[in-house]
């Protein structure tokens, strides 16, 4: 592959994604894994109690993934859907490990007893991919995620930020810090995008280094 920009867009990621399972033979359960323990080393800055918030799909098995390393006695993981092992399966994967671990993973909203407690609050609800306005119960996830006292980071981008033009799709999620993966998304770079991003954290997903 040829030396990654400064700035890539959605297709661009998800080519690098491809790259690296076809090519180069890496599974992309190994990917999720490397991008979790990355989102996990970010948040153990921020504090020591954790909520999670998880889409159905590979944005939020980042965040179940990330559970494992940040210490299950941590977290309390808030699932707005199951991950469908047909769809998302290692997202699928990465729930079946909590849950025969005995990890607090709820499936429904964020309980109110978490508002202000000072936990670091993860949003790993929506990725890249998210195309759509957010509307109902996405939506108001996402203003709970904004109101909630604690330090708050994004997983990849900040859920219903569009990963391109950097347009709010409905609602979006304002991060004190968002952890992405290879390089910025091209919409993170807009003024809209940088005022969601926060602190910007650019990780690795332990693929070889791009020849320049």
């Amino acid at each position: 592959m040829t030396a990654w920009p400064s700035a890539i867009t959605v297709a661009q990621a998800r080519a690098i994604d491809r790259d690296a399972a076809a090519r180069l033979g890496m599974p992309t359960a190994l990917l999720m894994e490397n991008a979790a323990r990355s989102v996990a080393e970010t948040a153990q800055g921020l504090g020591s109690r954790f909520i999670i918030l998880c889409g159905a799909g590979n944005n939020g098995g980042d965040g179940l993934a990330a559970a494992r390393h940040l210490g299950l006695e941590r977290c309390v993981v808030y699932l707005l859907k199951a991950p469908d092992p047909s769809r998302a399966p290692d997202a699928a994967l990465q729930h079946a490990i909590l849950t025969r671990a005995g990890a607090d993973v709820r499936l429904g909203a964020p309980s109110e007893v978490d508002a202000d407690h000072g936990a670091v609050w993860i949003d790993a609800l929506f990725g890249t991919g998210l195309g759509r306005a957010l509307e109902g119960e996405a939506k108001r996830w996402i203003h709970r995620f904004n109101v909630a006292g604690g330090p708050k980071l994004s997983v990849d981008i900040p859920s219903g930020l569009h990963g391109d033009s950097g347009e709010v799709l409905g609602a979006a999620c304002k991060a004190d810090v968002t952890v992405t993966f290879v390089a910025p998304k091209v919409g993170m770079t807009t003024a809209v995008g940088k005022g969601l991003v926060g602190r910007l954290v650019v990780a690795g997903l332990g693929l070889p280094t791009p020849a320049r």
